[in-house]
Order: C-alpha cells, then sequence, then structure tokens
C-alpha cells in the first residue's frame, strides 16, 4: 500500500495504491484523508486481515508465542559466546576505523569501559535489563547522566546481536528514573556585559570564541575546530566534519555579534581552559553546563518568537530538543538588552 501526492491532469491529488482481492487498484483523491480511509479500508478486505480477525484470541496468543519462539530458536542456534569485555575491544576497533570525532570516540572508550568494570565477566548475552538498572542505581546517576550512557552502550549491544554475541536488546525494556524537569543555566545580560568587557581589557583574543558561543550558540567543540574563513557575510559555516551532528549549518550573525567579531581575535584559541578560567575570575561570572548555548538559545527565542528559527540556528531537526533541554524562561525586555551587548 502506498501514498503519494501527484499531480493529476494538471491538478493536486493524493493517489493511494493497494491490493484488493490479489489485484492492484488505484485511485486519486483531493484530500490526504479520503485517500487514507481508502486504504484502511482496502486493508480491512486482504483475506489475511479477515483470517487474523476471526482468530479467537487465545489463538492469536498462540500463534504469536509461536512465531516468537521460532525466532529465538534460529537465533539462538546462531549465538556466538564472546565475553563482554572481549566485545567491547573489538568494536572500539571497528569504530576506530570509522572517521569519529576524536572526542566521540574517547567518550565510547569511557562508557564502555564502565560497563565492563562491572560486567566484564559476563558473556554479552548474559546482560540483562535488570543488571542494567541495578547498575545505573548503584551508581546513583541521574537520569540525564543515564541517557548520556545509554547514549554509547545502546549503538554497541545492538552491534553484538549483529555479531551474534547475543540474542536480545537489553535496553529495550529498560525504566529510567523519573526527573522534574531542569531549568538550563544561563547568563543575564549584566553577567554577558561583565564577561565580554574582562575579555576586551585583559585578553581579547578571547572575544571571537566568546562571542560566538554566546551570541551565535556554536558549541564549544565546534569552536575549536572553526577558522576565520568559516566566517563569511552570509553567516558561520559549520561545515559536515567540524559539526558534532555532521550536518553542514549556516548560522545568522547578528548586528551586535557582527560588532564583537569585527574586533578579530584567535580563532581557534590556544590554551583555551587556562585563558577562559582567568576571564571568568577577572569578571566574577560563575559558568555552568553548555551555558553559552543555552543562553543564546533563550534569548534567541524571547527575542524571535519563533521556535522553529531557533531550532534552525542550534542545528536541532525540530523543536523538541529545544523545549526539553535549552531554553530558560527570560523576558522581552531581558532579551532585548542581551542583543544591544556590543563592544
Amino acid at each position: 500500500m502506498t501514498l503519494r501526492k501527484v499531480i493529476n491532469h494538471g491538478n493536486p491529488r493524493w493517489r493511494a495504491t493497494a491490493k484488493v482481492n490479489g489485484r492492484r487498484r488505484q485511485r486519486f483523491f483531493r484530500t490526504k484523508e479520503e485517500a487514507q480511509g481508502w486504504l484502511i479500508e482496502a486493508h480491512r478486505q486482504h483475506p489475511c486481515e479477515q483470517f487474523w480477525k476471526a482468530l479467537p484470541l487465545a489463538e492469536k496468543q498462540r500463534v504469536m508465542l509461536a512465531y516468537q519462539s521460532g525466532q529465538n530458536k534460529v537465533a539462538a542456534s546462531n549465538l556466538k559466546p564472546v565475553a563482554l569485555a572481549e566485545a567491547a575491544s573489538r568494536y572500539i576497533l571497528v569504530r576506530g576505523t570509522q572517521n569519529l570525532h576524536p572526542l566521540t570516540l574517547r567518550q565510547i572508550r569511557w562508557k564502555l569501559k564502565l560497563l565492563v568494570g562491572s560486567f566484564g565477566g559476563l558473556q554479552c548475552h548474559e546482560l540483562t535489563t535488570a543488571m542494567l538498572e541495578g547498575w545505573f542505581a548503584s551508581r546513583n546517576w541521574k537520569r540525564s547522566t543515564i541517557e548520556g550512557v545509554l547514549a554509547k552502550i545502546g549503538p554497541f549491544l545492538n552491534w553484538c546481536i549483529r555479531e551474534s554475541y547475543c540474542i536480545y536488546y537489553p535496553l529495550k525494556y529498560i525504566i529510567l528514573p523519573k526527573e522534574d524537569e531542569r531549568q538550563p543555566c544561563i547568563f543575564s545580560p549584566d553577567q554577558v556585559s561583565n564577561l565580554m568587557a574582562a575579555a576586551t581589557s585583559r585578553d581579547p583574543g578571547m572575544i571571537p570564541y566568546l562571542a560566538l558561543g554566546i551570541f551565535a550558540g556554536v558549541r564549544p567543540e565546534e569552536l575549536m575546530r572553526l577558522g576565520w574563513e568559516d566566517i563569511t557575510t552570509h553567516g558561520v559555516s559549520i561545515n559536515g566534519h567540524k559539526a558534532k551532528t555532521r550536518q553542514r549549518r549556516l548560522i545568522t550573525i547578528s548586528e551586535n555579534l557582527k560588532g564583537w567579531l569585527s574586533l578579530g581575535g584567535d580563532l581557534p584559541p590556544k590554551s583555551r581552559r587556562r585563558r577562559l578560567e582567568a576571564l571568568r575570575q577577572a569578571s566574577g561570572v560563575l559558568w555552568g553546563h553548555d551555558i553559552m548555548r543555552h543562553s543564546f538559545a533563550s534569548y534567541h527565542l524571547a527575542y524571535h518568537a519563533s521556535p522553529d528559527r531557533t531550532a534552525h540556528e542550534l542545528g536541532h531537526r525540530d523543536t523538541q530538543m529545544l523545549f526539553r533541554h535549552y531554553r530558560q524562561l527570560v523576558t522581552r525586555e531581558a532579551a532585548e538588552a542581551f542583543w544591544a551587548i556590543r563592544p
């Protein structure tokens, strides 16, 4: 069954295609809803659908259990028992050949080292959902930390299934702890002014690093891959090999950011950590996790009142990430003060 928008005799129509009584049928509709309704009705007429509907509930369950049992027997017959520690070593070697960012590869090694440190004596197929939940609880990890660990060990466990080291995915039914919504840490406009003033007087070379992080939302790791050749009249160009997600994006340069970039500076800066810490102390500004990017997202959303536009500038596929993790509630007045900060 397929559904596609086409031009039929010069008019836009929705084309629905399905098999009815063994024969291919095709209909055109003015609206998508009408086409979907016809497809649903055609699906109900399929012999398999009619057979399944006629079965009693107990028979349906028996068929499903038999199917699952057969699938598990086939998978179990192909199982290649391997120690978790050995599988992790092989996986890291494979990932090392896939052109990952060095930081990503280090994170994979670190998370798998933690996993192996707790379960290295087991074979891959012996690792269970309950074991992992107990591991998270014993380390007293917050939900956000657990999600970060899952992001790295999940692909490893899928790879183990592909290599027949295990037959099921232990993360499928994992239950994560509940967590209240966290408000991201952001700068106030006064803190941004103090920080940029400290950079101007003490270390002008750090200005582009701070300005791009605060007024363009560029990630810290991406900033360390940028050069002045990436700053053009069209915007800040984050090429695929420099972006965290490997997806190219072009960030708009605001008027105040244009002023800060006109002062020049080091891009990327050397000895970043030492110089950044000196500016923090000189300005008296406290720092938080991903605070520059969170500040940009919060003030951009409050100023432009367009979640889609803010998400696009951040390089997100949709607005879910923006509302879940990135934005703090700020007033329109604060946003205006933020975007008015200039040299």
